[in-house]
């Protein structure tokens, strides 16, 4: 652990000692006790799943299902929205717009527009995609 900080090392020592302890007097087959379990997701919290599985010699996998597990105190039942709705900002007022066409044929059209006149673009750029050559 020398390439870790003291915080982390001081938090998981104690319970890699209480994981060695477990492993040097289990049977055969049995499985990490949920207490061990629920003690090093805590610290997966603090410090990032990766980092304590490494220490602990834990399994990725089953400590993330642990950390991520709806249900425990202080973690959301509810699933992430996927969609989030903003506020739409005040418009800007320009004085002119610029619009330019072009298609695979290298025919261009340009439109400079006025305030006001933004419906018209889509019926002219309709026209200039529809027009025979």
């Amino acid at each position: 652990m020398n390439t870790e900080s003291k915080p982390f090392a001081s938090s998981v020592e104690p319970l890699r000692g209480q994981l060695d302890a477990w492993r040097q007097s289990r049977a055969r087959g049995e499985r990490i006790p949920e207490s061990l379990w629920q003690a090093a997701a805590e610290l997966a919290r603090a410090f990032g799943v990766g980092r304590v599985a490494r220490a602990l010699g834990v399994g990725y996998h089953p400590l993330k299902e642990r950390v991520q597990a709806p249900g425990e105190p202080g973690r959301s039942t509810e699933k992430p929205v996927a969609f989030i709705e903003l506020p739409m900002a005040a418009p800007m007022h320009r004085s002119e717009w610029l619009v330019e066409l072009e298609d695979g044929r290298g025919a261009k059209m340009t439109l400079r527009l006025g305030p006001g006149s933004g419906s018209d673009v889509l019926a002219l750029a309709q026209a200039f995609w529809r027009r025979q050559p």
